[in-house]
């Protein structure tokens, strides 16, 4: 290719999709390069929710949990098509979180995120509810409420508004080589081709160290956690409308969420892993999932009930916490070294607040572009 683009993004995950959106809308030409598929990794093996992240706030997470619960509603107003309000019920576990504190952290969820479309949450009576599903003990719960979605879709559109704003999209291509200088970077894909970009966003997830010292040639000054998540989709465990948010001894929690109309998701875990490549549920995760789901439902499952599973990786900013308690929130590293031409790294990031991240993206990279670039627009436009 012999045009020079405003910016070339590494990675056709939510964030890159995200990015080629809204910066191809605003007179900037994109051009998004994927080793795979887009979606094809992270963003598709997902517990495929769009959450305020309720229990962040344990983490005093507070401007995370405000800014994802207002992505949520701008989210649930541009993707209409691929999303689904959805009520959680926590069950109450006497020996952990306290009713109070779950009060608490229920109002905090309601009013942090300004006004919303979503009931608000309260105190219920589970058997009267939903009779019969989980055992006496666990009778009373709270309820909220968040959104189910396709995840791989959510990319898929993106990437699709993209085009239609003129960005360009290369699948199944590989960036093999960056060279840099004062003006902008040469990239060399595994075909031999170059395309020469001003900017070279780094946005390759769970491989973005790889790809900066193997292709970009230089080292990271941040760390990061490859942490999997497993789910196993199991026969249709209850026949509400209903998902559940299942606390642990571990403090953790395991959602079950109704699936494709015949099935129920269950997940997720948390295990360190060291590579990116090939992710797969092992017997440990099974049985915990397993586990979780027995100590609460009256109905009792086993691995035959799984009819599939899936993990993904996610790659988690490094401050060296339990896996649980390290943020979601995401890290812009830009690298201007000596005048050369702009490195973006992107760490972390969720789901959703994929879209504003991509609008951060840009405006953090507004002094190294031209003049006629638009405003923010992606907040209202459907996709």
């Amino acid at each position: 290719m012999t045009d020079i683009f405003d910016i070339l993004i590494i990675g056709g995950g939510i964030n890159g999709a995200g990015i080629a959106r809204d910066a191809s809308g605003r007179n900037l030409k994109v051009c998004l390069i994927e080793k795979n598929t887009v979606g094809s990794a992270t963003s598709s093996w997902s517990t495929k929710l769009i959450h305020g992240g309720l229990r962040y706030l344990e983490n005093y997470e507070f401007r995370l949990v405000r800014e994802s619960l207002k992505e949520r509603e701008i989210i649930k107003n541009i993707a209409k098509d691929i999303i689904n309000p959805i009520p959680f019920i926590i069950p109450h576990v006497p020996t952990q979180r306290p009713k109070w504190l779950i009060q608490i952290a229920l109002f905090l969820y309601d009013k942090l995120g300004g006004k919303t479309s979503l009931p608000k949450s309260k105190k219920i009576n589970i058997n009267s509810i939903i009779p019969n599903i989980l055992k006496n003990k666990y009778n009373t719960g709270f309820q909220y409420y968040d959104l189910q979605v396709d995840d791989k879709k959510l990319v898929e559109l993106n990437i699709n508004d993209a085009k239609k704003n003129g960005a360009i999209i290369l699948e199944n291509k590989t960036v093999i080589d960056a060279l840099r200088n004062k003006n902008f970077w040469s990239i060399k894909l595994n075909d031999n081709s170059f395309i020469k970009s001003k900017i070279l966003i780094n946005a390759s997830g769970p491989w973005i160290n790889e790809v900066l010292k193997q292709v970009i040639k230089i080292n990271s000054k941040k760390g990061i956690r490859l942490v999997k998540g497993s789910h196993i989709i199991t026969k249709k465990l209850y026949k509400y409308n209903k998902a559940f948010t299942l606390q642990n001894p571990d403090n953790r929690v395991v959602f079950v969420i109704p699936y494709k109309k015949n099935f129920s998701l269950i997940g997720t875990t948390e295990t360190e892993v060291n590579t990116a490549d090939n992710p797969e549920i092992d017997e440990d995760e099974i049985k915990y999932l397993l586990n979780t789901v027995n100590n609460f439902f009256i109905k009792q499952i086993s691995s035959d009930d799984i009819v599939d599973t899936f993990s993904g990786i996610r790659p988690l900013i490094e401050d060296y916490k339990e896996a649980s308690r390290v943020t979601r929130d995401y890290i812009f590293d830009l690298n201007t070294s000596q005048d050369n031409a702009p490195l973006l790294n992107i760490y972390g990031g969720k789901l959703t607040t994929y879209r504003k991240l991509s609008e951060n993206v840009i405006e953090n990279l507004k002094p190294y572009l031209n003049s006629s670039l638009l405003p923010s627009w992606t907040d209202s436009k459907e996709l």
